[in-house]
């Protein structure tokens, strides 16, 4: 395939990834701020776990729940709102449309048509739940329709090596962001309920419950970065993107033809080998930043070894993808 078309079809599974995560985080601590009103440090949190956190202050001073809800959903001046991702999912998707299966097409534009609408509705932030709802089943149902007639060729796997990249991105945010919040408030009696939300924001409160029940901040954080079983870990998204890499390639098992492959491969292997306590020893932030900025090297190697370096589109986007 060309790199236009596998460039397009890895940054649509970017953004829908983005805009899903967005809109079930908007939609988790709406029901969490029923629950503990007043509490504006939820809103803090929430702008910084998308990494929107200069851009949100240099147009309001506080994170009140209104302009939050407002900039993370529909506003179109930020480039990763549930709008305008889902926006720029659609028009990657419209320059490769004759790749997409038909349904795959039908169902992201449907989704763009839907929030455009939503968003450009009086009074929008009144339908917002109904909003993001849309957005969470509309993902989930193209996640089925590519799943079910996309040929396993190069663009199903760049498509599933953007997918999962952008999975390990939103998590390891999700976590340390939250962890930084709570760590040192065990005694508070919202301290488990925050932790709910955290696993509801990754989809994951139902498994974590299964294998280890009663929730604590440290087993939470452990679940979420290293569990080989969880589709939304840090440990298995890194393994899903170094064997949709490999695929296209061909490159055996603890090989590397590329640098790409290889910072992919390092990243993935030292997860496979980390237990918690090599992440409780620098500190869970820490460790968390350092993966975080190698994840992004990642995704440079990746821009620059497939897609003819960070040019033009690709490089507006990988900006937006580290912001």
């Amino acid at each position: 395939m060309l790199n236009r078309a596998t460039n397009a079809l890895y940054w649509m599974s970017r953004y829908l990834e983005r805009a899903e995560s967005t809109a079930r985080l908007i939609e988790v601590n709406l029901h969490l701020s029923l629950d503990l009103p007043g509490e504006e440090d939820t809103w803090k949190a929430v702008v910084e776990t998308t990494g929107d956190r200069e851009h949100f202050h240099s147009h309001f001073e506080d994170a009140q729940r209104e302009a939050v809800l407002g900039f993370l959903a529909f506003d179109s001046g930020n480039p990763n709102s549930v709008l305008e991702c889902v926006k720029a999912a659609r028009e990657n998707a419209r320059t490769v449309r004759e790749y997409l299966p038909t349904e795959a097409w039908e169902g992201i534009n449907s989704l763009h048509l839907q929030v455009k609408q939503a968003a450009s509705s009086a009074g929008a932030l009144t339908h917002l739940e109904e909003a993001v709802n849309n957005v969470r089943a509309g993902g989930r149902q193209l996640e089925g329709a590519l799943e079910a007639a996309f040929s396993r060729d190069e663009g199903w796997y760049f498509g599933q090596l953007g997918r999962q990249c952008e999975r390990a991105d939103q998590t390891s945010r999700l976590v340390d962001v939250n962890h930084r919040l709570l760590e040192n408030r065990h005694e508070e009696p919202s301290h488990a309920l925050r932790w709910e939300a955290v696993l509801k924001s990754a989809a994951g409160l139902q498994m974590y419950r299964r294998r280890h029940g009663a929730t604590e901040g440290s087993r939470v954080a452990e679940f979420l970065i290293l569990d080989p079983t969880f589709p939304r870990s840090l440990a298995f998204a890194l393994r899903q993107a170094e064997e949709s890499l490999r695929a296209v390639t061909g490159t055996a098992p603890g090989q590397f033809k590329n640098a790409a492959e290889k910072a992919l491969g390092k990243l993935a292997a030292e997860l496979r080998y980390t237990d918690f306590d090599d992440v409780l020893s620098p500190g869970v932030h820490h460790w968390l930043d350092s993966f975080q900025s190698r994840l992004n090297g990642v995704g440079v190697e990746i821009q620059k070894t497939y897609f003819d370096g960070p040019a033009s589109q690709g490089a507006e986007q990988e900006a937006a993808q580290q912001q």
